[in-house]
């Protein structure tokens, strides 16, 4: 695998942005909801699509089968980060990576020792709140609940931190992500192809001179990017932060 082009595009980058895909979770064998097998397996146990049960419909108009979901599927899943999250918080830390952007909503990329992250659909950590009076619920207070977990104060269903299908991305953070996008000359989609709905939504705002892709799967729109690998984010990183910090040292 030849890394010389990666390694120097990030050694002389002076903002690198990376978009980080779902991928990176299939490579560690954690499943994605729009995977095949968990639809099947959704539909059989709840009856629905996990797209209409993770729904601001369900959630407003069926709060105990959503939240029935959400628990048992989504809070439960205690997702580790990997090699090629690792490798990310290291090339932060060294000064490369200025910004991660996801839609991820299991704050992967934070246990792996990134800060500068933007979780475009939020996350089931933070913001779990009363939609009517705006308190704050710890991600515990969801979990431990009977049934639907409520507000204390006005006894409604909470909202989860992460948003829902159905609901806008906060335009803020869009902003923000877009304005990241826009200031980068290297950008490093990692973990999903140009197709990919974050990919559709950000891209546009690429004004840079290096779009680089790692994805271990082919796809026909491989050929927007400058440099492809099909290989694992989680076999790529850790080679490319290791060959940067041995010239460093």
């Amino acid at each position: 695998m030849k890394l010389e082009y990666l390694k120097k595009a990030i050694q002389n980058s002076r903002h690198l942005v990376c978009l980080a895909g779902m991928e990176m979770l299939r490579e560690q064998g954690y499943s994605y909801y729009k995977d095949d097998d968990q639809l099947y397996e959704t539909e059989r146990k709840y009856g629905y699509s996990p797209e209409e049960l993770y729904n601001v419909h369900c959630f407003n108009t069926r709060p105990e089968l959503f939240y029935d979901y959400y628990k048992n599927e989504v809070l439960s899943q205690d997702i580790i980060p990997g090699p090629g999250n690792e490798a990310l918080a290291r090339l932060e830390s060294q000064g490369y990576v200025k910004c991660i952007i996801t839609k991820g909503i299991h704050n992967v990329l934070q246990a792996a020792g990134c800060r500068n992250v933007i979780n475009l659909h939020g996350n089931i950590y933070e913001n779990n709140h009363c939609p009517r009076c705006g308190k704050i619920f710890p991600v515990e207070y969801l979990k431990n609940a009977e049934k639907i977990p409520l507000c204390d104060k006005c006894n409604i269903p909470i909202h989860p931190g992460g948003i829902l299908h159905g609901e806008m991305v906060d335009i803020h953070l869009m902003s923000t992500a877009a304005d990241e996008v826009s200031k980068a000359d290297v950008l490093l989609v990692l973990g999903m192809d140009f197709s990919a709905s974050l990919c559709r939504e950000i891209l546009p705002y690429f004004r840079g001179q290096k779009l680089i892709l790692i994805n271990r799967k082919e796809h026909y729109s491989d050929n927007v990017a400058d440099l492809v690998y099909h290989e694992p984010v989680e076999e790529v990183m850790p080679l490319v932060v290791s060959g940067l910090e041995a010239r460093c040292g």
